[in-house]
């Protein structure tokens, strides 16, 4: 397999190309897949990934192995450059799924199988609103308007959800 993931962002921390590409190809398609799903165009989905990587190149240096896995840290920057992208465009439409069909779509995350098993533990409605939240970047009041839930009980099952899901990965 080779080096992984860490290796490869301390290397592309201090200015390593081949290293960059190397990280790139093994994350890309992931990645893609994870902002398409947020974004719902390919082009803007392909220009929200370019930025990304840009910013993991710039930023490799501040990525530390010991608070966290790089395919995360890597994640976490394409879906915020996403939700950026998506945010600054409001006519972009979403496919968001329903209650309904939530089960059907775990997930456009990278495959950790640990983390679907985690989300599935929750509680449909919880699990329902971590993905539009953290996958498909709803803000808080547009899951109130979505689901009709109060804002308060959106925040709070969110952190419950949220520490639930650390609980499990850590188990």
């Amino acid at each position: 397999m080779g080096v992984d993931l860490a290796e490869l962002l301390v290397s592309v921390a201090k200015g390593d190309r081949d290293a960059f590409r190397v990280l790139y190809d093994r994350t890309a398609s992931k990645m893609l897949g994870m902002a398409l799903r947020i974004l719902g165009r390919r082009d803007i989905a392909e220009e929200a990934l370019q930025e990304a990587y840009l910013s993991i190149w710039s930023r490799a240096v501040s990525f530390d192995p010991t608070r966290g896995a790089a395919e995360a840290w890597i994640a976490t920057i394409v879906r915020r450059r996403s939700i950026d992208r998506l945010r600054a465009s409001p006519w972009l439409k979403r496919e968001i799924p329903e209650l309904n069909e939530i089960d059907g779509c775990l997930m456009p995350l990278p495959e950790t199988l640990s983390l679907r098993t985690c989300l599935a533990k929750l509680d449909r409605m919880t699990r329902y609103s971590i993905i539009l939240a953290y996958i498909y970047g709803l803000t808080h009041a547009e899951l109130n308007e979505r689901t009709s839930i109060p804002l308060g009980t959106i925040k709070s099952r969110l952190r419950r959800g949220i520490s639930a899901l650390k609980v499990c990965l850590d188990e």
